[in-house]
């Protein structure tokens, strides 16, 4: 990804994603190249390690997920699904606080 992407994708400035990715070069997590054509644009990439790092943290989400589920029944399971998928349905349009439908969010 070129540090402006990145930058943007994170929503902070293009110099202060570049100072980070030196970081993260620096402690191996990243690697960074340099445009063939374009010298100032540089692509980040991920490094071995932290490739390693990012599938630890990954393997945690998941099992804290699977620990937060067990306490479900199945059947509260598939209700919690379904609800889910009509949140998820709705192409956006959820609201952003429980006011925006009135009433304390029942609406």
């Amino acid at each position: 990804m070129k540090i402006k992407d990145l930058a943007s994708a994170i929503g902070c400035t293009a110099g202060s994603a570049s100072v980070a990715v030196k970081r993260l070069e620096k402690a191996g997590l990243v690697t960074r190249r340099r445009g063939e054509e374009d010298e100032r644009v540089v692509t980040v990439m991920l490094g071995k390690k932290g490739a390693e790092r990012l599938d630890a943290w990954r393997c945690d989400q998941m099992a804290s997920m699977e620990a937060m589920f067990e306490t479900l029944s199945l059947s509260e399971r598939g209700t919690l699904r379904a609800l889910l998928e009509k949140m998820l349905s709705a192409d956006g349009k959820i609201p952003l606080s429980p006011t925006a439908q009135g009433e304390g969010g029942r609406g």
